[in-house]
């Protein structure tokens, strides 16, 4: 399946042998294999801002040796923990971004990047200007779909109308980038 796919979700750690994912107020505790299979949703940093599919995620976690990928991808879509994107606008309108790690200025050696990290250990990631107003102000906005309201508002120019609908796919794809390396989380709206 072609579907894009996000991890929803906050790890919690570890109770009785089980992880545990809140999503929103509710705690899920998950089996090693369909952790596993939640941890690959969130993709390969090497992607970058690329495509992450449910057949990516069934792929590796395959070659990991979890038998029944695609059942656990079914399984963890329907109790909330995964999003399968066939419709972007109706995923940003149900789904909101939360940061991890805070700012740490402007990457020594590229200016126009932003560090994002914990002080003292070190830089997490260097987002490119786009990724970094998305990760800087993404937890503010209620929904993914008010960040692309805002994004499509900013960009237009004075003679065009704000599309937030272009603005979704360029969102999607810092997400991307954000998820992948730890940087954020999807929860969900409200």
């Amino acid at each position: 399946m072609t579907a894009l796919i996000f991890p929803i979700g906050h790890y919690n750690g570890i109770r009785e042998q089980e992880q545990v994912v809140r999503v929103g107020w509710r705690q899920h505790r998950i089996d090693a294999d369909a952790f596993a299979v939640w941890v690959l949703a969130h993709g390969l940093p090497e992607v970058g801002k690329g495509a992450w599919t449910v057949d990516d995620v069934v792929v590796h976690a395959q070659r990991a040796g979890i038998a029944e990928a695609a059942a656990y991808v079914e399984r963890l879509a329907g109790a909330g923990l995964l999003a399968v994107v066939d419709e972007g606008r109706t995923f940003a309108q149900h789904h909101r971004l939360d940061v991890m790690f805070v700012g740490l200025g402007n990457a020594p050696d590229r200016l126009e990047g932003h560090a994002v990290g914990i002080p003292g250990l070190g830089i997490a990631a260097i987002l490119d200007p786009d990724c970094y107003e998305l990760w800087q102000w993404g937890s503010v906005a209620p929904t993914l779909w008010h960040s692309c309201e805002v994004r499509a508002a900013v960009t237009a120019e004075p003679s065009e109308e704000p599309d937030p609908d272009a603005a979704l796919a360029e969102i999607l794809r810092d997400l991307r980038f954000l998820v992948a390396r730890g940087c954020a989380y999807l929860d969900v709206a409200g």
